[in-house]
């Protein structure tokens, strides 16, 4: 199978988005418009209810539950850590189960969020394109290469006006999220964004 590291390399992007300038019912994305804060120049969305991740930062792999890794099509898959020097991360690999897909979550270091990535997002990414929010969380499709014929997706998800999270999604032919790997990680991300609130560890 073809599973590639891309939550690491996503999450590496991180040192270099610090060097530019500096709504929805609960438990489903909505399609309303993502408001902007006034104070960074319309640019960044506001964040009415910010997340503590610090927990879930220190454990990645506690961010989804085992009940929600197997509701997604990963049944008896765990999370392995996959932090790198500027993230910690983890990952999902179903390489030997029917879903074929490997969902991954990334945390980026302080001092990049939204508000230093957004400006800079033409520099970093190939696709940078805003989606309706999660669970009130202003979402971006953030690719660093486009792969999303190829079964992969990447999402960047704002949970502070200081933090950001990046859930990366990869699968081969024969996923049953394959066609749509973006519709994949979303609801992975949905899921993730469930327990982070909850504060369920």
């Amino acid at each position: 199978m073809r599973i590639r590291t891309i939550v690491a390399g996503t999450a590496a992007l991180a040192l270099l988005a610090g060097c530019g300038d500096s709504g929805g019912t609960t438990g489903t994305p909505t399609a309303a418009s993502q408001p902007t804060s006034s104070g960074n120049g319309g640019v960044v969305p506001e964040i009415d209810n910010p997340l503590d991740v610090k927990a879930f930062e220190a454990d990645p792999c506690t961010t989804v539950t085992p009940a929600q890794v197997e509701a997604f099509g990963l049944p008896g898959v765990s999370g392995r850590v996959n932090n790198t020097e500027v993230s910690k991360a983890c990952i999902w690999l179903g390489a030997s189960t029917p879903a074929k897909m490997a969902p991954g979550v990334a945390f980026f270091p302080d001092g990049t969020n939204l508000s230093t990535i957004v400006p800079s997002k033409d520099t970093i990414y190939k696709a940078f394109e805003p989606q309706p929010a999660i669970q009130g969380y202003p979402t971006y499709i953030a690719l660093v290469s486009e792969a999303r014929d190829k079964g992969d997706c990447a999402l960047l998800v704002g949970v502070s006006d200081t933090k950001a999270v990046t859930f990366t999604f990869q699968s081969d032919q024969g996923s049953p999220k394959f066609a749509d790997p973006c519709a994949g990680i979303t609801e992975f991300a949905n899921l993730a964004i469930t327990t982070m609130k909850a504060g369920v560890k």
